[in-house]
């Protein structure tokens, strides 16, 4: 057999030998093995490894294959649908917004509601209204139910770079600001964050658009500011040969928009507990004289 190259790599040092491919097989190591042959090869180590550039011209091939298949119906591939046209995608990151009157109430809960409303300017309970049927009707709603029929818009986050105790300094700022006063404010506000938070509000400007609420009388009712824990962490050189752990935060942030017709009830019920509040007075609201003694004292 006429004698071949081989190149092959011992021992981190390069090597040529020239004897018989059985000889070669049997003094290298099984792992550095390389096998001997006369074809043209196109990588170092022959057939043990295809050429990177067959296997990327192999994958191009593949996935214009599966394109054309899917293009033909299979319904075996996965076919790629561009996000602005998937319709459940667009779906789950633009929700409709939700009136919770049309939903949660009766027909003829839902009138008796809207009389309470615009009689006093918010919903007051037991309050007696006449409706078109000429007859009177009371409404008893518990509190978690006002806050829930109240006109209202939420908005969420995604994952935004920061932390809890820095967002938390910008959302302070934001309390009980009108919505549009609030977006102002942050276009002016040096935080890093404050530049997702008016996105955020801007977003509540378009909802308020679609469910038909006036935007001058919305404004920023609560706001609160949480982690999932997930944070990248990266190792920090230090000097000496020192080293630390670098974590890079993300936080997520929640608005609540609310109208002037929660502030309305929220004045009177503040009003009402002024008024129920009792007198302080020095005087005690036992007896001024104790029990008399059994006996005179002169």
């Amino acid at each position: 057999m006429a004698p071949s190259y081989v190149f092959g790599f011992l021992r981190g040092a390069s090597i040529c030998m020239r004897s018989h491919p059985a000889i070669i097989r049997a003094r290298m190591p099984a792992g550095l093995r390389t096998m001997a042959t006369n074809k043209p090869v196109d990588s170092l180590f022959s057939d043990l490894t295809s050429s990177v550039d067959k296997k990327r011209a192999a994958g191009k091939e593949t996935a214009n294959n599966n394109v054309a298949v899917a293009e033909e119906g299979d319904s075996g591939v996965i076919q790629y649908v561009e996000p602005e046209k998937d319709s459940k995608l667009q779906e789950f990151l633009n929700p409709e917004p939700l009136i919770s009157v049309d939903t949660l109430l009766t027909p003829l809960k839902k009138e008796i509601y809207l009389a309470n409303v615009a009689k006093n300017g918010f919903f007051k309970n037991m309050d007696l209204v006449k409706l078109k049927d000429d007859n009177s009707y009371t409404l008893n709603l518990s509190q978690k139910e006002i806050e829930a029929l109240e006109p209202s818009i939420y908005l969420r986050s995604w994952r935004i770079k920061g932390s809890i105790k820095k967002t938390n300094i910008v959302l302070r700022a934001l309390k009980n600001l009108p919505l549009k006063k609030a977006i102002t404010q942050l276009h002016f506000m040096e935080k890093k964050v404050a530049r997702d938070l008016s996105e955020m509000l801007e977003r509540g400007v378009e909802d308020a658009q679609k469910m038909n609420y006036d935007v001058d009388d919305l404004y920023v009712a609560e706001s609160w500011v949480h982690t999932d824990g997930h944070w990248m962490k990266r190792v920090d050189c230090k000097g000496r040969g020192r080293a630390g752990v670098m974590t890079f935060k993300w936080v997520s942030v929640r608005f609540l928009l609310k109208t002037k017709q929660t502030q309305r009830r929220l004045k009177y019920l503040a009003s009402q507990r002024a008024n129920n509040k009792d007198v302080r007075t020095f005087v005690s609201k036992g007896k001024i004289r104790g029990n008399a003694p059994g006996f005179y004292r002169w």
